[in-house]
Parts: structure tokens; C-alpha cells; sequence
């Protein structure tokens, strides 16, 4: 089904167009606030990104990559926004003392993602937010899968790292 709306939409089909948008609204959106952390932002580079497809659907040569092409547009327009305004707001602007015990984990697990590097970062998203594969991460991004595994085991041993130092001073 897929792959005939996009087929469609390449011939101009607005309607199948908009149905493939409305399948992929709410990865759009959790990659685009995990990356830009504030919900104007992540609407701002949605609704960039979803111009910038409809204007170049005609060059997606697979249409089984279509949500690949989508969310890498997706991510290259967060990183636009984070380059030119240079702005940082943490997503869960949160005082650690208030936390109930059982938000405690979540919050200290997503300072954790915060802090990496914006490409271990990315990955992290795509990866387990996403559930994105290994290859269609590659494809998205236009990286060897081989580096898309190093840089994740990278990512991985950086946040293991940085959680067993915080729970080792609450310990």
C-alpha cells in the first residue's frame, strides 16, 4: 500500500501525499523533538520537511525507502535549526528533588542520551525510539552500516558509563 501512495504522489496525487505524511506524523515528530527539544521547533522542522518532500518526491528512486528518505529530511532540517539558532533546551526541564522515584530513571536515562554527541545521539534516537534497523538507519543517513554499529556500541558503552557513574553516587 505503501509504495503505491508513493508512486502516486510522485505523479502529483496530493491525496496519497498527505495519507503518507499522516502514517509517519508521530515519527516525524519524535525525531524531530528528541533532536530540537522544544515542540515549536520540532513542528517547524516537520512542516519544512514535509514541503521539502512533496517538492522532491520525484526524486525518491525506491519507493520502500520512502520513510527513510522522509525521516532523514526530518533529521537534516532539526540540524539546521540547531545550527543556526544555536539554541539548547533540555527536554525534561525537570529538578531532580521533585521527581517521584519512578520518573527518576527516565529523567536520568534521557540527561544521559542529552549529553552524548548530536551523530551518537541521532543514532540513539533512530535506533531505539524509532526502532529503526541497522540498515535502514544506514540508508537514512547515508553512513556504512558497519560505522552505524560502531558508532552504537560507541553510544552505548557512553551511556552505560555515564549512568553507572550517576547510580554509583546514589549508591
Amino acid at each position: 500500500m505503501e509504495n503505491e501512495l508513493v508512486r502516486k504522489s510522485k505523479k502529483g496525487d496530493m491525496d496519497a501525499f498527505s495519507k503518507l505524511i499522516k502514517m509517519y506524523e508521530k515519527d516525524m515528530y519524535r525525531v524531530a523533538i528528541a533532536m530540537v527539544k522544544n515542540n515549536e521547533d520540532a513542528l517547524d522542522c516537520i512542516q519544512n520537511a514535509i514541503l521539502k518532500a512533496y517538492k522532491s518526491i520525484g526524486k525518491l528512486k525506491k519507493e520502500e525507502y520512502f520513510k527513510t528518505w522522509l525521516i532523514r529530511i526530518v533529521i537534516n532540517n532539526c540540524k539546521d535549526t540547531i545550527t543556526k539558532e544555536r539554541k539548547y533546551t533540555p527536554l525534561l526541564q525537570v529538578n531532580k528533588e521533585v521527581c517521584y522515584e519512578e520518573n527518576l530513571e527516565y529523567v536520568e536515562i534521557q540527561e544521559a542520551i542529552d549529553s552524548l554527541d548530536m551523530d551518537l545521539k541521532k543514532l540513539i534516537i533512530l535506533y531505539y525510539y524509532e526502532d529503526m534497523t541497522i540498515k535502514d538507519i544506514s540508508q537514512s543517513l547515508d553512513i556504512s552500516e558497519g560505522t552505524i554499529k560502531s558508532r552504537l556500541s560507541r553510544a552505548k558503552t557512553k551511556l552505560k558509563s555515564i549512568l553507572n557513574e550517576v547510580y554509583s553516587e546514589v549508591l
